[in-house]
């Protein structure tokens, strides 16, 4: 039978309908480091069959207008972030879903963020082209003035586009993680912080990834910071920390997040819709938040 006949459709569509829902809370958009814009994220998550889904752009909520227009009443949007924090002498990222985006403390400090990894970015170009790779200045502008929360990745695109890489990994092996460590320190939001931020914005703050190292001691101080959830459905990749995240969600009363942290099309097991929770474990996060479920 044909890939694309009909008949291989409708069974497509059929399959999907009595998939049980699903929702990937961790995706990003060009506002961030994400290849996708907001629009194309919903329509791939529609097409992957996601109940649900949210945009958490690192450090910047510039999507989620258009994702929420996009999304309409076809899908189920969940307005997200995710933050950029320290805790315990590290770097955290926190995911905080259903927040407004008009809370002014929230987008103040996303600003902050923002403008720090800016500058960060220029110095990283600055170094890049100290050591030889030839960037067109036009290009790097163009970045800037189109995208909300600069990073690494982009100055990796930009290495590959010079021509000195010719891949985005070999980018950062070579140039970027090398001259990254020369640049200002990443600003970061104290965990706490950043876990009132999201409650007063009247969402819900979930810890992206957690690391193996946290230990029970980590976690009670993060109950007692009122983080209201852990990330366990993720790419983990080998020796997948899920059963013991579970156990330790479920013995500190943390809720269940869950998704696909894609960024692209590549790598294909961090598709859209690749690792998504259940609509009954999005329906508990919701609660959580306070939100009444549609």
């Amino acid at each position: 039978m044909p890939k694309h006949s009909s008949f291989t459709l409708v069974c497509s569509r059929l399959a999907q309908l009595g998939a049980p829902a699903r929702a990937d809370l961790h995706i990003h958009t060009t506002a961030s480091d994400g290849e996708y814009t907001a629009s194309q994220v919903i329509a791939l998550a529609r097409q992957a069959g996601l109940r649900a889904v949210a945009v958490t752009d690192h450090d910047t909520l510039a999507s989620v207008a258009e994702a929420q227009a996009a999304a309409g009443t076809a899908i189920d949007f969940v307005p997200g972030v995710e933050i950029s924090t320290e805790f315990a002498g590290r770097e955290f990222h926190l995911l905080g879903y259903f927040v407004r985006t008009d809370c002014p403390e929230l987008n103040a400090a996303l600003a902050t963020v923002c403008e720090s990894r800016r500058e960060r970015f220029r110095e990283l170009v600055a170094l890049l082209c100290e050591s030889g790779v030839k960037i067109q200045a036009d290009r790097a502008g163009l970045l800037e003035e189109s995208t909300a929360s600069l990073g690494r990745r982009h100055a990796a695109r930009l290495v590959v586009a010079s021509g000195a890489a010719k891949t985005r990994t070999e980018a950062f092996h070579r140039f970027v993680n090398p001259l990254i460590r020369k640049t200002r320190p990443k600003t970061l939001v104290p965990l706490e912080d950043a876990i009132a931020l999201v409650h007063m914005a009247g969402g819900v703050a979930s810890l992206a990834h957690p690391p193996p190292h946290l230990t029970d001691e980590h976690f009670d101080t993060l109950q007692k910071c009122s983080l209201d959830a852990l990330e366990v459905v993720y790419p983990w990749g080998r020796n997948s920390p899920v059963s013991r995240l579970r156990e330790v969600a479920a013995r500190f009363g943390f809720v269940v997040s869950g998704g696909s942290d894609c960024h692209g099309p590549d790598p294909v097991h961090r598709r859209i819709g690749s690792h998504a929770i259940t609509f009954e474990e999005l329906s508990v996060l919701r609660d959580r938040a306070g939100c009444a479920v549609r």
